[in-house]
């Protein structure tokens, strides 16, 4: 494990320190955003030469490191043709002289989070479907030395979905370095994505004004105590590893090279890299990419308002930067192929075979065919809900959406004294609230445009995680401003930097998970190997839990209920939820659909006992504690191996020979 963050960590941090520098001259922007740009270029820089070479089909190990060491000195002498070492050096400690205790304070929270990180244990991400999903299509594109453009998932070849492509690639690459197991990798690309997502928030408080205060920005987002009343989605998140992790950190990253495009005086170059960096991001995740793009147009017009000089210059580089997004972005997917996955998805008869009034997208999570929600006039989600449930998530408490309403209510009321006494936290102030806008705004229309769950409920489901991101900002921006007079006396400068430096250490501490071993990962992990040495490769599999990626990424074998969530992909969605729901009836009683074996070739049948993770994550039908008696009782159905954990049975006399010797992973 720990190889592979060292070797993580060089990948995106050599490189991304040389980038960090060639971006901007000496002393242009804090050391802060220095630091989290190292983590932010540095993955686009591995990951933009992994995408790269996947299109033009040349992927491969030699290539891929060739590639990155070309990339990295190509950017460290763009860097030492702007200034010496010398020079850096100088500037570095001019810059720590300026604001000497608020930079100190911020890198103590840096380095104990950093430290804290690897006491987070790998298996946690065996909870959740979505990861080894993403691991697997990253292996998929290493093994094809391209992007597939079909792909085998849920028993069928499907075309491949290219919306986290430039991630799939960098996984793809990792995967030539450290080989396929996906535990150690994961890890590591965790922990540099989570130090590199709290190194952004800290210097995009740097950045937004708030000097002593920014390290609240990151501790009141992503590090939230669990005695705080807040919400604690995207704390909870760097649990585990997720695409969506990893596309926060590069899209708040390219937030702080935009700030700087739209700030500077000249030069298109932030422009060019804001644009690509974004590009980047949106091909890992797009929600966060959207969230940090409305917070730079919100920052631009602010800062325009603030200082009118400005505005034509926001205009044009505002401009460029979504110009250069759009041609990076749309190029990508243009010459990947596959499926993009945003189509919209309907109900009732427009599925075959399915009765009126399905929602196929609740029927898919549930496992089983149900309706959709009632329309309340012409909203999916009434609109005094989305409202509700918005003050909910201010204050991370469900019934609580009075003392959400209440909080913001407060916020909105020190907003408006902060800025009349600071014209500086205008900007701030304008994005914290714009976000507020934009959010609900987006519920509204979403709630009034669709009539299935998804995308109907796309803002409650995906952009209130990022609620907490408004009280990040204006509390820490209240303090300073209720602080200001005595921020000019050394004495309380150094009382404030202690006080912020325990409350930072005391988050960290509190987040920390108070375990490192987790009984039903390592179950889980147990339960992959027993199906590596049992389930010949090539052949169709089915377990009793539907999953993402797990049996693939660990194993290279492929179960039939496995492979992405078709939500936005209409045409996939009606050819395999009739396949998942026939599935868990038949796991549900097997005697009276056996037909399902026979109808879908099935050879092995894989029964995993409850409370073990193996990937399946909390939603559809979970495991029984009588499946695998259910499933010893069929006639034709032999048992190959069973233990405390899991069953395997043959079906048929296909699974009748020896199978010691397996290879412990087939080629995906």
């Amino acid at each position: 494990m720990t190889v592979a963050i060292v070797v993580i960590a060089a990948l995106i941090l050599v490189p991304g320190a040389g980038a960090a520098l060639a971006f901007a001259p000496p002393a242009a922007i804090s050391i802060e955003s220095r630091i989290a740009l190292a983590f932010g270029l540095g993955y686009a820089l591995a990951a933009g030469v992994a995408i790269l070479l996947a299109l033009a089909h040349v992927f491969s190990r030699p290539a891929f490191v060739v590639g990155v060491v070309l990339a990295t000195a190509a950017v460290w002498t763009l860097a030492l043709r702007r200034a010496s070492p010398r020079v850096y050096a100088s500037t570095l400690r001019a810059q720590a002289r300026e604001a000497p205790l608020a930079l100190a304070v911020g890198l103590v929270l840096l380095l104990a989070f950093a430290v804290s990180r690897f006491f987070y244990p790998a298996g946690s991400t065996l909870v959740i479907r979505s990861a080894w999903r993403y691991w697997a299509d990253g292996l998929e594109v290493a093994g094809a030395g391209h992007v597939p453009t079909q792909a085998a998932q849920w028993g069928t070849e499907i075309p491949t979905t290219v919306s986290k492509v430039v991630l799939n690639a960098f996984e793809g690459g990792i995967s030539f370095l450290l080989g396929p197991e996906p535990l150690p990798s994961m890890q590591g690309i965790l922990i540099v994505a989570a130090v590199g997502l709290v190194a952004a928030l800290l210097a995009l408080g740097r950045e937004l004004g708030l000097g002593i205060f920014a390290p609240l920005v990151p501790v009141l987002t992503v590090l939230v105590p669990g005695v705080l009343p807040l919400s604690e989605e995207m704390s909870n998140d760097l649990k585990s590893y997720t695409a969506e992790n990893i596309g926060r950190m590069a899209a708040f990253c390219a937030l702080l090279a935009g700030i700087y495009a739209v700030r500077a005086r000249s030069g298109r170059g932030p422009v060019l890299v804001t644009g690509a960096l974004l590009a980047v991001a949106g091909l890992t995740h797009l929600v966060p990419t959207l969230i940090v793009g409305a917070m730079l147009v919100l920052y631009a017009a602010a800062a325009s308002f603030v200082d009118r000089t400005r505005l034509r210059r926001a205009v044009v580089r505002g401009a460029g930067i979504a110009v250069v997004f759009g041609i990076c972005f749309l190029g990508v997917l243009g010459l990947s192929g596959g499926d993009l996955g945003f189509q919209r998805a309907t109900s009732g008869a427009a599925f075959a075979g399915f009765p009126p009034g399905v929602d196929p997208t609740r029927s898919f999570s549930a496992g089983r065919l149900v309706g959709g929600p009632l329309k309340e006039g012409h909203f999916l989600i009434a609109p005094r809900e989305i409202l509700g449930r918005y003050g909910e998530e201010v204050v991370g408490t469900l019934g609580a959406a009075g003392f959400g309403v209440l909080a913001l209510a407060v916020l909105a009321l020190g907003t408006v004294a902060m800025v009349l006494r600071a014209r500086s936290l205008i900007p701030l102030a304008t994005v914290a609230w714009g976000l507020v806008a934009t959010t609900l705004a987006v519920a509204f229309f979403f709630s009034y445009s669709y009539d299935t769950a998804i995308p109907g409920n796309f803002a409650l489901r995906r952009l209130y995680d990022y609620i907490p991101i408004v009280p990040a900002l204006l509390v820490p921006a209240l303090l300073l401003t209720l602080t200001k007079r005595f921020t000019t006396r050394d004495r309380a400068m150094a009382a404030l930097a202690v006080v912020v430096a325990v409350i930072g250490i005391a988050a960290v501490v509190d987040r920390a998970p108070p375990h490192r071993s987790l009984s039903s990962a390592d179950a889980g992990i147990a339960v992959s190997e027993r199906v590596a040495q049992f389930v010949p490769c090539g052949t169709r599999m089915l377990a009793n839990a539907r999953t993402a990626g797990f049996w693939e990424a660990t194993t290279g074998r492929r179960a039939v209920t496995e492979g992405m969530a078709p939500f936005l992909r209409p045409g996939v969605l009606e050819r395999i939820l009739p396949v998942l729901v026939s599935a868990n009836e038949f796991f549900e009683d097997p005697q009276a659909n056996r037909g399902f074996l026979t109808r879908q070739h099935i050879q092995y049948l894989v029964v995993v006992k409850p409370k073990i993770w193996f990937g399946w994550g909390g939603t559809g039908r979970a495991p029984a504690p009588a499946d695998a008696e259910r499933i010893a009782s069929l006639p034709g159905v032999h048992p190959v191996f069973r233990n405390k954990r899991v069953s395997i049975f043959a079906v048929g006399s296909t699974g009748l020979a020896a199978t010691d010797g397996q290879p412990r992973r087939c080629p995906v």
